[in-house]
């Protein structure tokens, strides 16, 4: 606000200046004050802070637009995680202990039959399987293994799932990072990293992975290399939606990311975030 009353000022005291200058010539000036020279030079000076206030203003408008997209966009990705938190309570508190309940009533079934129901015994498997889908589910909505086990144990444990599930070979290295972010950067970093190893998993088609995660001073540093099929593009708009929800997350907790692909040499993806 200070800087825009600055601006206005300014332009307040050139135009004051123009008028007050413009009377005193008007009385002295032998001729009609538009056959002057000094007519020409102040008209095109008063055209000079028109355009000058105009382009200020559009200037001020871009800006005004941009931040409120920034901010819409936070505002959605704050809102789906509200939700997807809710949602993942209800399926592992509400559902899951349901069916756990369930369960409980089909294994006691069977114990006291002498002969048990196949049916009973199928029933009672896919009880325990959807229970087991639940829960990842549930872990993949919202991360509450970050609260319980910490960043780098859940980081490490989201990998090794997606390397058994995919038959990549993932080469970890990566340092203790627990408390290094505050909680809600935490859970944005690990859906940052989420989506960029679901997205080797689902489309790269690369066989091995280096992963690398270390600390300094003042950054945590992430370094994602595949020996994929790799892309020809490099802007997050034409790769995708997930790359822009990776883009947002980022900005979101004030991170720089680099990328590097090309087609048939993998892809290359580094991520600096500022320790709290």
């Amino acid at each position: 606000m200070g800087k825009k009353s600055g601006y206005v000022w300014i332009l307040f005291m050139l135009l004051t200046i123009l008028v007050i200058d413009g009377y005193y010539q008007v009385q002295s000036s032998p001729v009609p004050i538009w056959q002057t020279e000094w007519f020409f030079w102040r008209l095109c000076a008063v055209m000079l802070i028109i355009f000058g206030a105009l382009f200020y203003y559009y200037i001020e408008t871009s800006k005004k637009k941009k931040k409120e997209l920034e901010e819409f966009k936070e505002r959605i990705i704050e809102q789906q995680e509200s939700e997807w938190k809710v949602i993942a309570g209800e399926l592992h508190d509400s559902i899951g202990q349901n069916l756990s309940a369930i369960n409980i009533f089909l294994q006691q079934e069977l114990k006291n039959s002498a002969e048990p129901s196949s049916r009973v015994i199928e029933a009672s498997s896919l009880v325990i399987e959807t229970v087991d889908e639940i829960r990842r589910i549930s872990q993949r909505l919202y991360p509450k293994q970050i609260e319980r086990l910490g960043l780098t144990v859940s980081i490490e444990a989201m990998i090794q799932r997606i390397s058994a599930a995919s038959g990549i070979n993932f080469d970890c290295k990566i340092d203790n990072i627990d408390n290094l972010l505050t909680r809600e950067n935490e859970v944005q970093y690990f859906r940052v990293v989420q989506e960029l190893v679901n997205n080797i998993m689902k489309h790269s088609g690369a066989t091995n992975v280096t992963f690398i995660v270390r600390k300094s001073v003042m950054f945590l540093v992430t370094e994602i290399n595949d020996d994929g099929i790799g892309f020809e593009s490099t802007d997050p708009a034409g790769l995708g939606f997930g790359l822009i929800n990776i883009d947002e997350r980022l900005r979101m907790i004030k991170a720089v990311y680099e990328f590097n692909s090309e087609k048939g040499k993998g892809t290359n993806f580094k991520i600096t975030v500022p320790i709290k």
